[in-house]
């Protein structure tokens, strides 16, 4: 995933969570927020039926005193158990009462309106209800609401007194309303009309009174036991609602039930949700095209670096960020270009210094500067020395810009090997060519590296020497010498000029193989412990043992004759036939070494061979004083 696509992805992550968030809390904060407003406009609209119930009830007890004090009712009391149902139906329609019915202080009924006799054993059903014995008994009245029979009314019941001061009643008159539908529309008035309040009454389980459709209201009555006391939550009708229940005092069967509709009353706070989404819905898509050009801006110049860092990689300088911002982006692009800079320059210095010193020594030095100071380390490493053939005696019969031209290309394509094979060039000595191999510049067997570049440095010329002949320069042969062993390391010379090289016996041995192979009549010679590293990788044989000046014993040297694989037989088998006759040669059997090197010049014309065989004449007529095998080498 790019990092446009991170950007991208992150804001809408970020935005989508940030606006799911803030519906969730929103709408659950504004959801509670709700149910306890309501609960308390409930609760409210309880305590409002409550006062307007009873300012109703006082009405009707101040009007119905005010009635029983009159002359023309007060005549009556003498002959109370006379018939009072025309008095009773006066009274109803003066208190403006459904029902009003007397009895005296034997509990009979002597006065009912109206007279409908199902409605007088209702009375007489429900007297106890009434309080009859009570008021009798102090002479004090009361009012409330009363249930039976599945009816619910408000009553108000008022002692009937010879003298007003009696503490006692001789009969009670009680005025009655019907609770209904349309005693509770007139009650509850302004909140049922503006929707807010659904109001049912019960008694023993029958809807006496309500504002609600049929079908809810026999829902309701049916899970009424489900619905909590107090204030709560039902559902009806897949809507939730907030209510408020109650029962009145001392009767389980008779009550009320407030709700109000939650979620109509959520219907706004839901409008203004939907606006916030649509809202964030918008502001996420610009937020998205936003964040797309914001994400290209910054992750544009960032490919860019990228792209350079990948040419940094692969060794390509030749590049530039173009930076206009100042933010950390262009701060990073500018800083990546100066980067730049400094490795264009020190490329420059190490492609410039890598044409007189070895690149690899020039990186060496460039990415550790404190190693810019005189001394050397002890180390094993393989010395190579090459020198062309008679390189004297034709430079002098050629014009110096030929030889140049001839000498910078030899010199050319023999470094191109070296450097192939991992090999460290220390320096050009006229037409010599002096390199090393070994730790840290070389990996794994440091000897081998030397060897084939040596047998491939003789390949190459041999593809070279036929287009010089064409253009007129001499025959051009070249002799290697090849020697292992410590030496010192490191910068050579003073403070002010120094010189990476190695120096020590194994490298002026190497340098001594070089010119030993002019007495030999061979190409590369090395010494008895490169052989060592080598002899399972390449076709060695053994050509003398030699002494050189300054060395107190012989040495066994070696020549290089092709890599293993690639050996042909013929000469595998001169190797075998060339290292029996040294053996003779060796035990002093000059005659018989003679033959046996006589032979295999004539059978391969091998020069070695032809050179041993005239030293074995040559021993021969003059044996040696003290013979030990070893060739005393009176020149360096």
């Amino acid at each position: 995933m790019n990092l446009s696509a991170k950007i991208f992805l992150s804001f809408f992550i970020f935005f989508t969570l940030l606006l799911g968030l803030t519906i969730y809390i929103a709408n659950s904060q504004t959801e509670q927020f709700e149910i306890k407003n309501l609960s308390l406009k409930l609760r409210a609209a309880h305590m409002r039926f409550d006062r307007q119930l009873n300012r109703e009830l006082l009405h009707t007890l101040k009007l119905a005193k005010t009635l029983i004090l009159d002359q023309k009712f007060r005549s009556f009391l003498s002959q109370i158990k006379d018939n009072f149902y025309s008095f009773s139906e006066e009274i109803a329609h003066d208190a403006n009462a459904d029902s009003v019915f007397m009895v005296d202080d034997a509990f009979q009924v002597r006065g009912i309106y109206p007279p409908d006799d199902k409605f007088k054993d209702w009375v007489v059903a429900n007297m106890d209800q009434f309080a009859i014995k009570e008021i009798l008994d102090t002479g004090k009245d009361t009012k409330g609401i009363i249930s039976g029979g599945g009816m619910l009314i408000s009553s108000v019941a008022l002692p009937l007194k010879e003298s007003l001061g009696d503490d006692y009643a001789l009969g009670v008159m009680v005025i009655i309303k019907f609770i209904d539908d349309q005693w509770v529309e007139e009650l509850m008035g302004e909140q049922i009309e503006q929707n807010f309040l659904q109001v049912l009454f019960f008694s023993d389980s029958k809807i006496v009174a309500d504002n609600v459709s049929d079908d809810m209201g026999q829902t309701l009555i049916k899970n009424l036991e489900q619905i909590p006391n107090g204030s709560g939550m039902f559902i009806s009708e897949g809507d939730r609602y907030i209510s408020q229940k109650g029962y009145y005092d001392n009767n389980d069967n008779a009550g009320y039930l407030y709700a109000t509709n939650l979620d109509s009353s959520l219907i706004p706070f839901k409008i203004i949700q939907n606006k916030i989404l649509m809202t964030g819905i918008a502001v996420l898509f610009i937020g998205i095209l936003f964040s797309i050009l914001l994400s290209k801006r910054i992750a544009m110049p960032l490919r860019a670096l990228l792209k350079g860092t990948k040419g940094v990689i692969d060794g390509d300088y030749d590049f530039e960020i173009k930076h206009t911002s100042s933010d950390e982006v262009g701060q990073l692009s500018k800083a990546f270009n100066h980067m730049l800079k400094g490795l264009r320059e020190k490329k420059y210095i190490q492609d410039t210094f890598g044409k007189y010193v070895h690149p690899t020594i020039v990186a060496d030095i460039l990415s550790n500067p404190d190693k810019i100071q005189p001394g050397g380390t002890r180390s094993y490493q393989t010395v190579l020395f090459c020198d062309v053939a008679n390189f004297t005696s034709f430079s002098e019969t050629m014009a110096p810009e030929s030889l140049i031209k001839l000498l910078n290309e030899y010199l050319g394509a023999m470094t191109e090997e070296i450097s192939n094979h991992q090999g460290v060039l220390d320096k050009y000595i006229g037409d010599a060519i002096m390199a090393f191999w070994g730790p840290p510049f070389t990996p794994g067997n440091h000897s081998l590296f030397a060897c084939q570049a040596a047998l491939n440095m003789q390949t190459i010329l041999q593809t070279l020497r036929p287009k010089w002949l064409s253009q007129g320069f001499p025959e051009i042969k070249m002799r290697v010498g090849i020697a292992t062993g410590h030496m010192i390391v490191g910068n050579i010379g003073s403070e002010k000029n120094l010189e990476y090289t190695c120096i020590g016996d194994t490298v002026n041995y190497s340098s001594r193989l070089e010119g030993i192979n002019k007495i030999y009549g061979t190409d590369i010679i090395i010494d008895i412990f490169t052989k060592k590293n080598v002899e399972h990788d390449l076709l060695l044989r053994e050509l003398d043992t030699i002494q050189v000046k300054g060395r107190a014993q012989g040495s066994q040297i070696f020549e290089v004759m092709a890599e293993m694989k690639n050996a042909p037989q013929e000469q595998v088998r001169l190797k075998s036939g060339y290292e029996a006759a040294l053996a003779l040669y060796r035990d002093g059997e000059f005659a018989e070494a003679n033959e046996a090197f006589s032979s295999l010049f004539t059978a391969s014309n091998d020069i070695p061979s032809k050179i041993m065989s005239e030293r074995c004449q040559e021993y021969i007529d003059s044996p040696p004083e003290g013979w030990l095998g070893i060739t005393i080498m009176k020149e360096k």
